[in-house]
């Protein structure tokens, strides 16, 4: 089966390699575990967000935008990404950020400044209404004679769902060229979106993996329900172009799965056995995690491996969202002086 796929812009360094995990020391029940680096779609473009925003780029241009409009958390991935995109392609950005506005640039907000974006921060408070504040926004440039497009959180809308339905082409790509069909593919769960296009990328290429989302914040059940919602925005939006497709149909919550209890005490805040996760893998394997994503997603990986969820000879595909960015605001945790270990 293929895809028609529409318009989008060129952003990622693609497709990202997979790789065989060596499992670190206290891990080693895990089953066999391949990464997918999309970490490395880039520079200060690295991580998933990328994918989904070569699409709603390639549609805020065709609306004839200048100002691209996003949110997320103070130390937002897509809201970074988005700000480095939008200077790429000779945008302006407006990043609606939650949180307080830090004492000094540092992590993705120092990427945010640096690409140029102008920021306005709000608190928790406010956080319901950041839909409304968007579309506010875009009213202020309109009067302005400017043209604003606005980017839902995470990219996780219609348009964004075609990044990983591309990337599940280069999951099967790379099932070929190793040999092996995976059983699992694993991988953190902030918006939705990702999930979404996973599994109509799943039934578009043929993947027999069981998609496995590891939610950073609310609960499973908020996100089967999320998914399902994005998918049937989906169908909606894309109605005329796939009608009849056999792999266009909405998702049902039921068949989402969501693996919780891994979050840790708050969105973006990991818990004492993340840290330590993050710095056993950075020093075992060279590979960084992150404690917003990337670190609760491998979390879960190894708890539902200690679980029993996969037997020895299966094959898991940890998909690397990103992130590092956010390891710097928490280095007084993560790496306190006299942590760094001898050779």
């Amino acid at each position: 089966m293929s895809i028609a796929f529409p318009p989008s812009v060129s952003l990622a360094n693609l497709p990202t390699p997979v790789e065989r995990l060596r499992p670190p020391p206290g891990y080693e029940r895990l089953p066999n575990v391949y990464v997918k680096r999309d970490d490395l779609t880039g520079a200060a473009l690295s991580g998933n967000k990328v994918r989904k925003l070569e699409f709603c780029m390639a549609e805020a241009a065709a609306a004839g935008a200048d100002t691209v409009i996003t949110c997320g958390g103070v130390q937002s991935n897509h809201a970074r990404a988005t700000a480095v995109a939008a200077a790429r392609l000779g945008l302006r950005s407006i990043l609606v950020l939650r949180g307080p506005e830090p004492a000094e640039s540092d992590g993705n907000v120092l990427i945010d400044r640096l690409a140029g974006a102008e920021i306005r921060f709000i608190d928790e408070a406010e956080w319901p209404r950041v839909g409304r504040i968007m579309a506010g926004i875009e009213a202020e440039l309109e009067a302005a004679g400017r043209a604003g497009y606005t980017i839902p959180e995470g990219a996780s809308y219609p348009p964004g769902v075609f990044g990983y339905i591309r990337a599940a082409g280069e999951i099967a790509d790379a099932e070929r060229a190793l040999g092996l069909s995976f059983d699992a593919i694993v991988f953190a769960v902030g918006s939705g979106g990702t999930y979404a296009g996973l599994v109509y990328g799943a039934r578009i290429f043929g993947l027999r993996a069981r998609i496995l989302g590891v939610n950073v914040l609310d609960t499973p059940e908020y996100f089967a329900d999320r998914v399902a919602g994005i998918s049937e925005d989906f169908v909606r939006t894309y109605e005329r172009r796939y009608r009849g497709e056999p792999w266009f149909e909405p998702i049902p919550a039921g068949d989402v799965e969501i693996a919780g209890g891994y979050d840790g005490p708050a969105y973006a805040v990991p818990s004492g056995e993340g840290i330590e996760l993050i710095r056993t893998f950075a020093r075992s394997t060279g590979l960084f995690l992150d404690p917003a994503y990337t670190g609760k997603a491998m979390l879960g990986l190894a708890g539902e491996a200690a679980k029993g969820r996969w037997k020895a000879s299966n094959s898991v595909l940890f998909i690397h969202t990103g992130g590092i960015f956010s390891l710097f605001p928490r280095r007084k945790e993560l790496a306190p002086p006299g942590t760094t270990r001898s050779a």
